[in-house]
């Protein structure tokens, strides 16, 4: 009974990422027909910038109006709190389950678990190293 509530509740934490994600990594296309859309375009992107807040994905192409899109930044911000706070206990959640999972292994393994992850670490720094150059 216990296992079930946390297997929905790691689920539901699960998708409540998964829809941040979806609705982070979106870019919004907008269609250029004439200079002044051109110039409406560039306003609305540097306000963009400074906001750092995307319409859910494929929403940018549906020429949302300002209003709209007003709106859907408000829904966003409502639901931003929540979501947030999901993302910190799922994060707790992992960090319990990793310490317990160490609890069963030997002193050995942890030596050898303590000397992969430091490896992993250690290649990811060097391929961030790689990337920036």
């Amino acid at each position: 009974m216990r296992t079930n509530k946390l297997t929905n509740l790691i689920v539901v934490l699960f998708t409540g990422i998964a829809l941040t994600i979806c609705t982070a990594d979106s870019v919004p296309a907008q269609k250029k027909e004439t200079k002044s859309t051109e110039a409406t375009a560039k306003e609305t992107k540097t306000t963009r910038k400074k906001s750092k807040v995307r319409v859910p994905p494929h929403y940018g192409k549906l020429n949302l109006s300002k209003e709209q899109r007003d709106k859907i930044y408000k829904i966003q911000a409502n639901y931003k709190s929540q979501m947030d706070s999901l993302r910190k206990q799922l994060a707790e959640l992992n960090s319990k389950r990793k310490a317990e999972c160490e609890t069963v292994l030997t002193a050995s393994q942890k030596s050898i678990l303590d000397k992969i992850l430091s490896d992993i670490a250690s290649k990811k720094e060097t391929s961030k190293k790689t990337v920036k150059k």
